[in-house]
């Protein structure tokens, strides 16, 4: 999930952010409902964080966080009060300050998401009252917003957009009935064209989607039995395998997965015994590694994102209120977790 769509993350974004320099941010929910953020003081080193500190505003669920196309960062939220979407982002470069609060309308349900379309205009989806999924977009990078628009596939959980190869964008939606549905960008018609990967009456979950090393998009889900079921394009911008294969473990959310350093996905998500719990892929042909614990006790799902030095860096939210992180030392080997203390 998390920081910059088509370089190896889950294309939804998530609630970590990555400065123009490198350094990370983070966003979440403090005890009192409004946004809160804190941010690596520089990109290397021991990555010594500030304190938290409030950004104001109310908020439901988890914040979204998104890189402009110059840099800047922009932050959705669902709304506490009214239920639409609002955001609030950094000046031009990121270097500015924070803009005051801005809504955007509609009437969401859960978390928005957010890709970015080929030419740098960001890109919210939500999923509706209506159990549909809407979306609004930048009529031009960092620039205002059209209207509400309706994609009509039905959905129960919050949308999953990832880019293709070829830039145009693919969301992803659990349709309810075990099926995965989506829909994709018809550029040359402006419009959207819906179809349904998939199903078995089995998935549990909303689908984490992220593009391989070698442009193909791969998306996994939940099923009932709280195993890991993914299916992959065959080819970039393709059509799709025919079949799901599982990925085992006993899991119990939204999985995060990422591109390493050599370009192999690894998938991350909270255990059904609130561990922390990942696995990644084998060189190529030979499946993915068994699932091993990195521990702690998580209370939601973990981001992940890419630090300065390209190791990956999971965050999670722990059951004392903290938020959480531990990162790669090499490739394989991990810090074990640091608190960032509680926003």
């Amino acid at each position: 999930m998390v920081t910059t769509v088509g370089t190896g993350f889950a294309t939804a974004y998530s609630w970590i952010g990555s400065n123009a320099d490198g350094r990370l941010e983070v966003f979440a929910r403090g005890a009192d409902g409004a946004l809160h953020h804190i941010w690596q003081v520089t990109p290397d080193g021991d990555r010594d964080w500030s304190p938290w500190e409030s950004l104001g505003g109310t908020l439901t669920g988890v914040p979204v966080v998104a890189p402009s196309a110059r840099g800047s960062l922009h932050v959705f939220v669902h709304n506490g009060d009214d239920a639409a979407l609002r955001y609030i982002r950094q000046g031009p470069g990121g270097d500015h300050g924070w803009t005051r609060w801005e809504s955007l309308g509609g009437r969401t349900v859960g978390s928005p998401s957010v890709a970015q379309n080929d030419d740098g205009r960001l890109e919210v989806f939500v999923h509706s009252t209506g159990n549909e999924v809407q979306h609004i977009w930048q009529t031009e990078p960092e620039g205002g917003w059209s209207s509400w628009g309706t994609i009509e596939i039905d959905e129960v959980g919050d949308p999953a957009p990832a880019p293709n190869a070829d830039g145009h964008l693919e969301v992803f939606t659990n349709g309810g009935g075990g099926e995965i549905e989506h829909a994709w960008q018809r550029p040359l018609i402006n419009g959207w064209k819906v179809g349904r990967l998939l199903g078995g009456g089995s998935v549990a979950d909303d689908p984490s989607v992220v593009q391989n090393d070698d442009g193909r998009l791969e998306l996994f889900v939940r099923f009932s039995d709280n195993t890991v079921w993914h299916v992959w394009q065959t080819a970039a911008s393709n059509g799709w395998t025919g079949k799901w294969e599982s990925l085992g473990g006993s899991l119990a959310g939204v999985q995060a997965p990422a591109r390493n350093r050599d370009g192999r996905l690894e998938l991350f998500a909270r255990g059904t015994d609130g561990t922390l719990q990942y696995t990644a892929q084998r060189p190529i042909g030979q499946g993915w590694t068994h699932w091993a614990s990195l521990g702690g006790t998580l209370v939601g799902d973990p981001a992940v994102a890419r630090n300065a030095d390209a190791g990956l860096d999971v965050f999670a939210r722990f059951a004392d209120g903290s938020v959480q992180h531990t990162w790669e030392t090499d490739p394989g080997d991990w810090s074990g977790w640091r608190s960032l203390g509680a926003p």
